[in-house]
C-alpha cells in the first residue's frame, strides 16, 4: 500500500520510505526488536525475522478483559502463603512462562532469564540445597544474621517453612545487567513478576512474592551464588507458586489508601 504508517511508527527511525513510497530498513544497527512494523500493517505486508503477519493474533474482535474485570482481579488478587500439595499443570506452566516475553522490557532488552522448579520435588531438592548452603555458610568465619538461621533450623528440624511457604513450585526472574542495550534491570524483573503473576491467577495458580531471597542476596550474597548461581549483582525477584490451600470469600478495601495528587 506503501501508507508509511510502519515508518512513522519506528520510534528509533530504522525505516525510511523509498523513492517510490516502499518502506525499507534503512538503518538496522537502530532496529530495538520491538515488532511494531509488523504489528501496525493494515494489510500484514511486514515480515520481522521470518515472522509472519499470517501467524499473529489479529486485535480486530480480541476479546479483553473489560475495566471492571481487571479492578476485580486487582481487588480479589491476595499473596497466598498456604499451598496445596498437588503439582501446578505442566501445560498450563509452560504456556504462562512462553507468554512472559510479551512482558515489556526497557528499549525492548528482552535480556530476562526464568529459571523455573516446577514441581514439589525440585523445590524440595532446591530448599535442601538452600539449607544445606546456609549450613555450611554458618560453619564459617561470619555467623548469619538471626532472621535467616532460625528459620533455617526451624525447617531443618521439620518446623515452618518461613523461606518458601511449603509452595510446589519456586519462580526466579533474573536480568543481565552486564548485557548491551539493558538499561532498566531491575523494572524488567518486577514487570514480569507482576505479569507472571496475573498470568497464573487467571489459570487457577496461587503466586506469593517472595522477597526474601533478597535480603539473603544482601547479606550473605554467597549462598544464591552456590545454589542458583544468582551473583551478588544480579537483579532478580522470585515468586512462589501452586495450588492454592485456601479460598478468599471477598475482595478488600484498598481504594483509599491510593494518594491522587492531580497537577492541573
Amino acid at each position: 500500500m506503501k501508507c508509511g504508517a510502519c515508518v512513522r511508527d519506528c520510534a528509533f527511525r530504522a525505516l525510511k520510505s523509498a523513492d517510490d513510497g516502499t518502506p525499507k530498513m534503512a538503518y538496522p544497527d537502530k532496529c530495538m526488536r520491538c515488532q511494531h512494523c509488523l504489528a501496525i500493517c493494515p494489510v500484514g505486508a511486514v515480515t520481522f525475522d521470518g515472522r509472519k503477519a499470517a501467524d499473529s493474533v489479529p486485535t480486530k474482535d480480541l476479546a479483553l478483559p473489560s475495566l471492571d474485570e481487571v479492578e476485580n482481579w486487582m481487588r480479589a488478587r491476595r499473596s497466598v502463603r498456604r499451598f496445596a500439595s498437588e503439582d501446578v499443570d505442566r501445560a498450563t506452566l509452560d504456556r504462562i512462562l512462553a507468554s512472559l516475553g510479551n512482558a515489556p522490557t526497557g528499549c525492548n532488552a528482552r535480556s530476562l532469564t526464568f529459571t523455573c522448579f516446577p514441581t514439589r520435588a525440585a523445590t524440595d531438592r532446591f530448599r535442601a540445597g538452600f539449607i544445606s548452603a546456609i549450613e555450611q555458610h554458618r560453619d564459617g568465619t561470619r555467623l548469619l544474621p538471626r532472621w535467616l538461621a532460625i528459620p533455617a533450623i526451624k525447617l531443618r528440624k521439620g518446623g515452618e517453612d518461613m523461606f518458601f511457604r511449603g509452595a510446589s513450585g519456586i519462580l526466579i526472574v533474573s536480568s543481565d545487567e552486564t548485557s548491551p542495550g539493558v538499561t532498566t534491570p531491575r523494572e524488567d524483573v518486577t514487570i514480569a513478576c507482576a505479569h507472571f503473576e496475573m498470568l497464573a491467577n487467571a489459570a487457577g495458580i496461587a503466586t506469593c512474592w517472595c522477597g526474601f531471597l533478597n535480603l539473603v542476596q544482601k547479606e550473605v550474597p554467597e549462598i544464591l551464588e552456590a545454589t542458583v548461581g544468582i551473583r551478588r549483582t544480579t537483579p532478580f525477584y522470585a515468586m512462589l507458586f501452586g495450588r492454592p490451600a485456601v479460598r478468599y470469600a471477598r475482595c478488600v478495601q484498598r481504594e483509599s489508601y491510593a494518594r491522587i495528587d492531580y497537577r492541573e
